[in-house]
């Protein structure tokens, strides 16, 4: 076991490095990506629809029409919901031979189904928000079961689910050694 240690550690390195410049580079990008997928998600369970996302960086505005003009606009910091890509890189480089046939096309698969997965944070964050964190308006649209399970869901996501994604979508779509 030893022996592998050195280079299992050099190949998880260079899987670090890679999915860190690989999520810095594109994360303003993918903001664009993820708010262009999420809102029509969104938009198609309100009644009217109202909420536009607005990537603007790494960070992803929520606007509703209904908004006074004046008040704030709630942001979600995508770093935060989307550095989980950087784990996966790293898991999926650790394997015996990274850049074979077999691992590539496994990994852009991990890569795509973490898009879901971020759609689907994004989807949690945004209702987290409505539910919790606008005042008056969330305790008049949201009740308490409706606040605690949205708001658990995003702390969820946080804690776990962010880390907890990439290791599931490593450990089912590895290829077998």
């Amino acid at each position: 076991m030893r022996k592998h240690l050195g280079p299992n550690l050099a190949k998880g390195a260079a899987g670090f490095i890679l999915g860190l410049v690989f999520w810095w580079a594109l994360s303003s990008p993918y903001a664009r990506l993820l708010a262009s997928v999420s809102e029509p998600l969104i938009r198609a369970t309100e009644r009217p629809p109202v909420t536009r996302l607005i990537a603007d960086g790494t960070n992803l505005t929520v606007d509703r029409d209904d908004f006074p003009r004046a008040s704030p606009r709630p942001a979600l910091l995508l770093m935060d919901l989307t550095a989980n890509v950087i784990l996966l890189t790293t898991l999926f480089s650790v394997t015996r031979k990274p850049l074979s046939d077999r691992n590539i096309p496994s990994f852009l698969l991990a890569c795509l189904a973490l898009v879901l997965v971020h759609v689907a944070a994004v989807l949690v964050n945004v209702q987290s928000i409505y539910a919790l964190r606008l005042g008056p308006w969330s305790a008049q649209h949201y009740g308490p079961v409706a606040r605690n399970f949205w708001g658990a869901a995003a702390h969820f996501y946080s804690v776990a689910g962010v880390f907890g994604a990439p290791f599931a979508l490593w450990w089912l779509l590895r290829p077998s050694e």
